[in-house]
C-alpha cells in the first residue's frame, strides 16, 4: 500500500475524526483510525461501535491497500510536521507503516484491516436535507442542556422530531430544557421521533462547513452526510420524557431585558453565591430587575440593579446563576423576554426578536430562596 498526501490535508480530516476515537478502550482496534485506498482515494475511518465516521481524499495512490494506524501517535506525527508531501508506504502484512517527507522518515506499527470492526449496513426509512447552518444552531441551542446522567439514558441526547412542516429539538437534564423548533422552506419528515447522542452531534457540527447536509433514519441509526464525510451513529433508543407537560401556559409576567448585559452582572453578582447552589435572587420591579447573591458561611454579598422592562406585580424568584447563564448564552439577539407566574413555578427565556421560521424556548427550573431578602 503506497500513497502521497499533503499533510495539511491529512492533518484537517485526522482533526475532524478525532472526536470519534474514544480516549481509553478496552478494544485497543478501536483507538486506531482504518486507512483504505482505492486508486486515488483514501477513506479514513473512525468508530467507537456507536458513532462511526468515514471522510474521503484525492491522493496520488500506487498501490492499493487496507490497515489500522494508532490514531494518538499518527495524529501527534501529522500535525507537528509542516506543510509538505508525505509518502506513506505499508506492508499490510508485517502491518508496518512507513511516513516519509523531504526531510524525515518516521515509522510506526499498525494492525491488521481484518480486526476492525464493520461499520453496520444502513437501511434508510427517511431522509431530508438541511443546511449546515442550520443543524449547527439546532446543536448550539439544545445540547448545553443536554443530561449526563447515565440512569436516565433517553436524556442524553438530543430528540428530533419533524412531522413535514418543522423540525423540533429538544434536550433537558431535569433543571433547564430547550426547544428549538425550525420550519424549513421545502419541509422535512422522519420516519419516527429520534434522539440522538450528543457526542454524534458534537462531531458533526465540528466537521460541518458550509452547504447541504443529507439526514437519513433508520430503525436503529442516522445517518449525515456532507462534503465528503459520513457520520453513523446509533440512535437512543428509549422513551423521551413528555417535555411539553412541563412547558408552564400561564406565564404571564415579562420582563424584556438587554441580554448580555444581564449575563454580566450575574457572572458577577454569583461571585457571591453559596457555592453549593449557586443561588442568585431575582427581584422584580417595574422597569428594574435588582439581582442579589449571599453566601451566609463565606460572609460574602452582592447586590446589582439593571433597567429593564417589566409592568407586573413584584416578585422575588431564585435561580441557579450557572444554569441561567448556559441558557442566556445560547440564545442570540440583543434582547431576551424571561416570563415568570410564581416563585416556585418554572420561568421561560426567549429571544425578543426571531426570525419566523425559528421559535427558540429556553425553560429553567427555580430555586428555593433560602437567604432572606433585607
Amino acid at each position: 500500500m503506497k500513497f502521497t498526501v499533503g499533510t495539511s490535508d491529512l492533518q484537517r480530516i485526522l482533526g475532524k475524526l478525532g472526536g470519534v476515537i474514544p480516549s481509553k478502550s478496552p478494544m485497543p482496534i478501536l483507538e486506531t483510525f482504518l486507512f483504505e485506498l482505492v486508486n486515488n482515494v483514501l477513506s479514513i475511518t473512525a468508530t467507537d461501535q456507536i458513532i462511526s465516521s468515514t471522510i474521503t481524499l484525492e491522493v496520488k495512490g500506487e498501490e492499493d491497500g487496507k490497515i489500522a494506524i494508532p490514531a494518538k501517535r499518527l495524529t501527534d506525527t501529522i500535525r507537528s510536521l509542516p506543510p509538505t508531501e508525505a509518502v506513506f508506504v505499508i506492508d499490510v502484512v508485517a502491518n508496518k507503516i512507513k511516513i516519509s517527507t523531504p526531510t524525515g522518515e518516521y515509522s510506526l506499527s499498525g494492525e491488521a484491516a481484518k480486526e476492525y470492526p464493520e461499520v453496520p449496513e444502513f437501511v434508510a426509512t427517511a431522509t431530508t436535507t438541511l443546511d449546515s447552518s442550520i443543524l449547527r444552531k439546532i446543536v448550539h441551542r439544545t445540547a448545553f442542556a443536554v443530561s449526563s446522567d447515565e440512569l436516565r439514558p433517553s436524556m442524553m441526547g438530543i430528540l428530533l422530531q419533524a412531522n413535514g412542516t418543522e423540525i423540533r429539538a429538544v434536550a433537558t437534564d431535569g433543571h433547564r430544557l430547550s426547544r428549538f423548533l425550525y420550519k424549513p422552506e421545502n419541509g422535512a419528515k422522519l420516519a419516527k421521533d429520534v434522539i440522538v447522542p450528543a457526542k454524534a452531534l458534537g462531531i458533526l457540527v465540528k466537521g460541518l462547513e458550509t452547504g447541504p447536509c443529507t439526514v437519513s433514519t433508520s430503525n436503529t441509526h442516522v445517518k449525515f452526510t456532507y462534503d465528503q464525510t459520513v457520520l453513523t451513529s446509533r440512535l437512543i433508543e428509549e422513551t423521551y420524557p413528555n417535555y411539553e407537560v412541563v412547558i408552564p401556559k400561564e406565564n404571564n409576567r415579562f420582563l424584556t431585558i438587554k441580554r448580555e448585559d444581564l449575563i454580566n452582572a450575574i457572572r458577577r453578582v454569583s461571585l457571591f453565591a453559596n457555592a453549593s447552589n449557586h443561588q442568585v435572587r431575582f427581584d422584580l420591579a417595574p422597569n428594574s430587575l435588582k439581582l442579589s447573591a449571599q453566601d451566609a458561611d463565606a460572609g460574602g454579598e452582592a447586590r446589582e440593579t439593571l433597567q429593564a422592562a417589566y409592568d407586573a406585580e413584584p416578585m422575588e424568584i431564585g435561580f441557579n446563576a450557572t444554569y441561567l447563564v448556559d441558557i442566556l448564552s445560547h440564545i442570540d439577539g440583543e434582547q431576551v423576554i424571561m416570563k415568570f407566574s410564581a416563585p416556585t413555578r418554572a420561568g421561560i427565556v426567549s429571544p425578543a426578536d426571531s426570525p419566523e421560521t425559528e421559535d427558540t424556548l429556553m425553560l429553567i427550573m427555580p430555586v428555593r430562596l433560602t437567604v432572606p431578602e433585607h
